[in-house]
């Protein structure tokens, strides 16, 4: 009897182990889930907090002939505020991305404060007239499109 008991107490410890090594990678995975959902909501928080909304008349001529610039008008709808500087905002039009946007705030400052409006030029090389143009401008995640009509 003597041996049967001592065979049970070795698996009885092996089971032990086995148990506590699976416990211990379980809790370290469940560690690591745990701090990359963190981090991702981190970044969504963020992305909400910044939100724009162009607030230009497509009607009212936001093309120069002239000069051949464009300018729009974006006011910051969301709950954070954000420099006034082209590294805050992506844009494209008609599908090319654009370069060498400067933004400045129409009541002046450095940064864009919730509520501002700030006022976005760049130079396209020439637009053909009366023809439809597609605006695509990104803030932080924040997504909006302007058509307008040259």
């Amino acid at each position: 009897m003597a041996g049967g008991s001592a065979a049970e107490l070795i698996l009885f410890i092996a089971a032990i182990v086995i148990a506590a090594s699976v416990a211990g990678t379980l809790t370290s995975e469940v560690d690591r889930v745990s701090d990359a959902i963190s981090a991702q909501s981190l970044d969504v928080a963020g992305e909400i907090r910044a939100d724009a909304e162009i607030v230009s008349d497509p009607g009212a001529g936001v093309y120069n002939d002239t000069s051949e610039n464009v300018t729009i008008h974006v006011r910051n709808t969301g709950a954070s505020d954000l420099p006034a500087d082209p590294g805050t905002v992506d844009l494209l039009l008609d599908g090319e991305y654009v370069t060498g946007a400067t933004v400045t705030v129409v009541d002046g400052g450095d940064s864009w404060h919730r509520g501002d409006v700030v006022r976005i030029e760049f130079a396209t090389g020439g637009l053909a007239p009366d023809t439809d143009h597609r605006l695509k401008l990104v803030v932080r995640g924040d997504e909006e499109v302007f058509r307008f009509r040259t």
